[in-house]
């Protein structure tokens, strides 16, 4: 059961960090979760009690305004139950399609990759392979399993050389 939410958006990767920052230094509250919301755009929520969430979003207000824009900031005390579950559908992390889609051939992809003596970034690899739905969900799977690496946005064979 949530206390009390604090929401707070704001304009900026920084102006987002820096208003995190404050409101988690300010009071006793917890991030719940930050996102994009449109280009530029970042929601951050937080979670505690009123008091502390009040005095959370002033401090983040303050600190974003001097860096940047506040787009709009909320309190929510004890939100209603079908509050909660619209919260927690919202902050829940993005699903990563991780699998390959129908009709990638993986050998080949990585095949390719290896070729590349200086790697292949994402677009490199999607203007190579275009209609087979090659997505970075794929990529970074490959990467966790230890096929391939990932320095400076291109992709190699593991223990490739970059």
């Amino acid at each position: 059961m949530i206390n009390a939410l604090g929401l707070l958006e704001v304009r900026g990767l920084a102006t987002a960090i820096e208003a995190a920052d404050a409101m988690l230094k300010s009071a006793n509250v917890r991030l719940l979760r930050q996102w994009r919301t449109d280009p530029g755009m970042i929601s951050l929520v937080v979670e505690g009690d009123l008091a502390a969430c009040r005095a959370a979003l002033d401090a983040g207000a303050a600190a974003a305004l001097r860096l940047g824009e506040v787009v709009s900031r909320c309190e929510i005390g004890r939100p209603d139950p079908d509050t909660e579950t619209l919260v927690d559908a919202m902050l829940r992390p993005p699903e990563t399609a991780a699998a390959p889609a129908a009709g990638l051939d993986e050998a080949a992809v990585l095949a390719r990759i290896a070729a590349e003596p200086g790697g292949m970034s994402l677009v490199d690899l999607q203007t190579v392979f275009p209609f087979v739905g090659l997505n970075r969900g794929w990529l970074q799977a490959q990467c966790r399993a230890g096929t391939l690496q990932r320095r400076r946005g291109r992709y190699f064979r593991a223990g490739g050389k970059p």
